[in-house]
């Protein structure tokens, strides 16, 4: 895959620290650190794009603020182009983390929680998908799945016994009808 990410994870440290730790904990923050970068730049561009204006606003600190480009008109000052070379890097710099972050981060990571190191992979099987369970937790699982089954079972118990009750009741009312028809039919035979 592109992403340095198998569907066996990661094959070196340095892959398994960015899925496992980076991208897991700090990816939302390194985001909004990429968003942050970003105003700033577009503030401090911005504010250079405007020129001399820039220092005749009322807003703009000074330490942002360049020498006067005419020593006749000292109102007359722009941003200083180092704050923008300051910026374009920062904002270089936050992009590069982010494309690394991005490049690490799993296929499936908003869909689903990349799996932990030391968590159960899942085993191919023409039949079905088998998860391996570690062994410390196969006994208590094995004991919850009997526990299900029993009480699956007695439900099922439940169950037949409500569908023999019916199915008993049902006999006994198709006798009564038979007899009922039987009466009638005495009734009008009577009649006649």
């Amino acid at each position: 895959m592109a992403n340095g990410n198998t569907s066996q994870g990661p094959k070196t440290s340095f892959g398994r620290f960015m899925v496992y730790t980076v991208v897991e904990r700090y990816a939302n923050n390194i985001q909004g650190f990429v968003y942050m970068g970003a105003a700033i730049l577009i503030i401090i561009v911005g504010l250079r794009g405007l020129g001399d204006i820039a220092g005749s606003i009322a807003i703009v600190p000074d330490f942002l603020l360049g020498a006067p480009t005419d020593a006749a008109e000292p109102l007359k000052r722009s941003i200083d182009p180092n704050w923008v070379m300051g910026a374009l890097f920062l904002e270089f710099f936050l992009l590069m983390i982010l494309a690394v972050v991005t490049f690490f981060t799993p296929e499936d990571y908003g869909h689903a929680a990349p799996a932990a190191p030391e968590a159960p992979k899942a085993v191919d099987s023409p039949l079905n998908s088998v998860i391996s369970v570690p062994k410390n937790l196969s006994a208590d699982l094995k004991a919850e799945l009997e526990s299900l089954q029993r009480v699956a079972d007695d439900q099922i118990k439940v169950v037949n016994s409500v569908i023999d009750q019916y199915n008993a009741l049902n006999k006994k009312i198709t006798v009564i009808q038979q007899q009922s028809l039987q009466a009638l039919s005495d009734l009008k035979t009577k009649i006649s």
